[in-house]
């Protein structure tokens, strides 16, 4: 029976992220063999990655970047491979993770890697190479006042965002040009000590390539794709050359998408995991259909001037290159990941939020690890989950998102490691939900006083609708002003149904609508309704 291995397209998307360190391979290998001194055991906990690697590591990591690599590392763990421990990490899993870091998504080249796939393996992947005269300008989305960094974002119309092909054969490149790197820092073993690979260390890889009888077949273990493996431990040379045979890009769960963009893609075969891409949509409104599916890898790229509903449960959540949208995403059990976008409002229930590379954007969030922020990221506004939806708690259940008041605030204390500023969560914050960062350029808390939900729109009785709906998880001083203004709403309705002369009751009605209809086309909400009575 002939066996293929993928990429996992969302341990790249979700794992690999923006910090001070410029990660090549050399830089791992000395990073885990300073780990490996420093620490006798195979797996570590957080406190002890924290301290060995912002202090006993070669490059150092701050505090915040440590915090944001074991939060995500532990997710992704988690998440892909089902493991139980939630205190402790192997080395090699980190090892493997921090590999990927010398991916780089966003400079990927159109010109270089389907051709070559050359490179050194002492460079970031790919290379640095400025751009030639009159070629796009790779820059964040406004102009930076940190500098030109390589590590700002790229144009959010760029196909690379929206995985092209190019995107998707850079990626492929990318793990067999390093592919014995992977294999070595898998193997309990030095790098240079290591000849041979047992299945059990193979199916470590397992946290970015998936085995399967066809790409849409997916198999348990990584390790079932080469038998021989299962049977005895096999050198790592021809582990290699078995692996470089069969890997391929899925091109049915990760589906290349090229310009013109726009529209939805979904994976179709019930075998596989449910993928469903959202791309390039412009000036419309969209929902989830069925409603409450549940949705494996959901990405949403390249959508402008949009509202976009998710109402079911999903895995993994990937927004990039988007502009002046709002995006609802009811609950994610993985990680969702807000990736070079501007002027967004994201509202999301999830296990681990994170924010790359985004400026001028809101997030209202319930999420059990604290957000981290990193890459060109700043201008952003923070506040709690605030969306109503009858069907909420039972994808809230589905994803294991339960609210509970142990997470209430978990939002309003973020892992900052944003370019230029390594410690600005550290600064500029008293630490009460409510007060606005005077002093921080990253983020700031939306003031309670502005805080309003946002209502899923939905058929049906309002009144069933609303005895079926979780109230929301808030912090005191939000849920103080949100009942003040409830309070403020029953005054003005008792007021206006004490009006008994008919033509002043007319009068105040039509003064209503007509401050109600300015309030839409200022809003550009009234495209909304009309996407809704479509």
């Amino acid at each position: 029976m002939t066996h293929v291995l993928w990429i996992r397209g969302e341990a790249l998307d979700h794992g690999v992220f923006n910090t001070s360190v410029r990660w090549t391979v050399p830089k791992v290998q000395d990073f885990l063999l300073s780990v490996r001194a420093a620490v006798s055991e195979q797996c570590v906990s957080q406190d002890t990655w924290v301290e060995v690697a912002t202090s006993k590591c070669k490059p150092t990591l701050t505090e915040a970047e440590a915090a944001a690599y074991w939060h995500v590392f532990m997710v992704l763990q988690q998440s892909i491979c089902g493991q139980t421990d939630p205190h402790t990490l192997d080395i090699r899993v980190i090892g493997l993770l921090l590999m990927c870091q010398v991916f780089s998504p966003h400079r990927v080249r159109t010109d270089g890697f389907a051709k070559s796939g050359g490179g050194l393996a002492g460079d970031m992947w790919p290379g640095l190479e400025r751009a030639p005269v009159g070629a796009a300008a790779v820059s964040s989305p406004r102009a930076s006042p940190r500098g030109t960094s390589p590590r700002v974002g790229v144009s959010a119309q760029q196909s690379s965002i929206a995985r092209g092909r190019d995107a998707s054969a850079a990626m492929l490149a990318f793990v067999r040009h390093n592919l014995l790197h992977f294999l070595q820092v898998a193997c309990p073993a030095r790098f240079t000590e290591a000849t041979k690979m047992s299945a059990e260390d193979f199916d470590l890889l397992g946290l970015f390539l998936c085995a399967g009888t066809s790409t849409n077949q997916p198999l348990p273990r990584l390790s079932e794709a080469i038998p021989e493996l299962l049977e005895h431990p096999m050198p790592m040379l021809e582990v290699k050359r078995m692996v470089d045979q069969i890997l391929v890009w899925n091109e049915e769960m990760y589906s290349s998408v090229e310009q013109p963009l726009g529209g939805v893609q979904a994976s179709g075969e019930a075998a596989m995991p449910q993928a469903v891409n959202v791309s390039g949509i412009s000036r419309t409104t969209w929902f989830q259909r069925p409603a409450n599916g549940d949705i494996d890898v959901l990405s949403i790229t390249c959508c402008t001037e949009c509202t976009i509903y998710v109402t079911g449960q999903t895995r993994f959540c990937f927004v990039a290159g988007c502009h002046d949208c709002t995006i609802v995403v009811a609950a994610v059990s993985g990680l969702c990941t807000l990736h070079n976008c501007e002027k967004i409002s994201i509202h999301a229930a999830a296990h681990c939020f994170k924010m790359e590379n985004s400026i001028d954007s809101s997030a209202f969030l319930y999420c059990h690890i604290p957000p981290i922020l990193t890459g060109d990221t700043r201008g952003i506004k923070l506040a709690p989950f605030n969306v109503l939806y009858s069907q909420l708690g039972e994808s809230l259940q589905r994803a294991q998102m339960p609210f509970e008041t142990d997470f209430v605030d978990v939002w309003a204390h973020p892992v900052c490691c944003t370019l230029g500023a390594p410690d600005e969560n550290l600064s500029g914050t008293s630490g009460h939900v409510g007060e606005v960062n005077q002093g921080n350029s990253t983020y700031h808390f939306v003031h309670p006083d502005t805080f309003q939900p946002v209502v899923v729109p939905e058929t049906g009785s309002a009144t069933l609708r609303r005895a079926t709906q979780v109230p929301l998880c808030l912090p005191q001083v939000y849920d103080d002003a949100l009942k003040k203004r409830e309070e403020e709403m029953k005054a003005f309705q008792k007021l206006f149904a004490e009006i008994t002369d008919e033509a002043k009751r007319k009068k105040a009605y039509q003064a209503i609508q007509g401050h109600f209809c300015e309030w839409l086309q200022a809003t550009g909400k009234s495209r909304q309704l009309a996407d809704l009575a479509k």
